[in-house]
């Protein structure tokens, strides 16, 4: 995906997760999604790697032997995890479809990513780790990374040949940014309460879009317009949404 779309149209806000599928998971009142929802908690609380299918059964409310009839172990838990949990794909999309130049379209991304990043339940990081041990079983994990990074090399190159950014390595910035991004997620999850970590990511995320697109532009000063323009978008909501799913 190498076209950066031609602005249109603001699309409706919705509820919708970095990396992730492209099928959107309905709310069911089946058995599987809440062990789901006690897996992604017991994953913020204890840690990936300190949970146990057994810790996952018991907060579900299972027997062991019925949590294996949904899932066969713990990392196709946490694939699962990762539809609700990870991935701007298709906020991207709806970024594209109309919201001003590259440059404003780099910064909204740029925000949206660390703010949902910050809000998530789930520590990328590690997130990040396990599918890097395991690339095979998290092959789609990668697929979806590469796209998104995709997309903001797409901005910060149409952003150079308009002449708005300084020329740069476009892969090279991208990664770092995204770099930036999953970065501020892990101060963010260190430092700030649960119950205040929904207002620091907002705050965090508006800050690292600032910085991040500021250091491109050739005309520093120009930041405050793009902040202005992106201000009239309210990513934030979207975000919320990811971060307080509606209960099955």
């Amino acid at each position: 995906m190498h076209v950066v779309p031609t602005p249109e149209r603001r699309a409706p806000v919705r509820a919708i997760g970095r990396p992730r599928n492209d099928a959107d998971a309905a709310p069911t009142a089946s058995p599987r999604a809440g062990i789901v929802n006690a897996a992604t908690k017991l994953f913020s609380e204890k840690g990936y790697a300190q949970t146990t299918m057994s810790d996952i059964a018991r907060a579900s409310g299972l027997q062991q032997s019925s949590l294996y009839y949904w899932f066969r172990n713990k990392e196709q838990l946490l694939q699962e995890t990762l539809l609700v949990n990870r991935a701007p794909l298709k906020f991207i999309a709806e970024v594209g479809a109309g919201s001003g130049s590259p440059a404003v379209k780099l910064y909204r991304l740029l925000r949206f990513d660390t703010m949902q990043l910050a809000m998530s339940p789930i520590d990328f990081n590690e997130i990040q780790r396990i599918a890097h041990e395991q690339r095979s079983e998290f092959h789609q994990f990668w697929t979806d990374y590469e796209r998104l990074k995709d997309w903001v090399v797409d901005l910060i190159g149409a952003a150079i040949n308009e002449g708005k950014f300084i020329d740069c390595d476009k892969q090279d910035i991208a990664g770092i940014l995204l770099n930036f991004d999953e970065g501020a997620q892990k101060r963010t999850r260190l430092h700030t309460d649960q119950g205040d970590r929904v207002e620091e990511a907002i705050r965090v995320g508006e800050q690292v879009a600032i910085i991040a697109v500021r250091g491109l532009l050739k005309r520093p000063s120009e930041i405050e317009r793009i902040r202005v323009q992106a201000a009239q978008f309210d990513d934030a909501a979207v975000a919320r949404q990811i971060a307080v799913p509606p209960s099955d």
